[in-house]
């Protein structure tokens, strides 16, 4: 049984979740083209020192790089496996969409964690407060796109799975 029938967020809506879980994948795969171009920007030399920024703490000289390097292939994996979901519903083959559930589910723990982090580290200025809120809201917008495309793998494991009856009595 699947946990949602149809994908109403104020960015996406569709009456069934497998349109919803196509529209979640361009999401996914342009937000990821947005932030790769905001790293970048920041890895050449851009301004990192707002504290909202997951680089922020970063070295300019070192670490900077190597997490952005890290973000950059991350988000990189996401765009290919937003295009193996949309593969995967349109044949439907589940198997596809496990690498776009397993990737969104550790963006949202990163997530989370970063939103503590601000919290934890910073609670005394109110901008990192808000910027932790605004983290805590699109995770959990983030978390209702990843149950919309949830909802089609087990839509899809439902017309999978063989329901054979047994018509000859022992």
């Amino acid at each position: 049984m699947p946990l949602l029938e149809s994908c109403w967020s104020p960015c996406i809506w569709s009456s069934d979740v497998k349109s919803g879980s196509r529209a979640v994948a361009v999401y996914t795969a342009a937000m990821s083209v947005i932030l790769i171009t905001f790293i970048a920007y920041q890895m050449d030399g851009g301004d990192s020192t707002q504290l909202w920024n997951p680089l922020f703490e970063a070295d300019v000289r070192s670490s900077l790089f190597i997490f952005g390097i890290i973000f950059i292939v991350i988000l990189t994996f996401l765009i290919f496996s937003s295009v193996l979901m949309v593969i995967g519903i349109n044949i439907w083959m589940r198997g596809l969409m496990l690498p776009w559930l397993i990737t969104v589910g550790l963006i949202i723990t990163f997530q989370l964690v970063f939103g503590l982090w601000l919290i934890g580290g910073y609670y005394i200025y109110l901008d990192a407060t808000f910027a932790a809120l605004i983290d805590f809201l699109w995770m959990a917008y983030n978390i209702y796109c990843w149950l919309c495309v949830f909802s089609q793998y087990q839509i899809i494991l439902e017309m999978q799975s063989p329901n054979i009856e047994m018509l000859v009595e022992y």
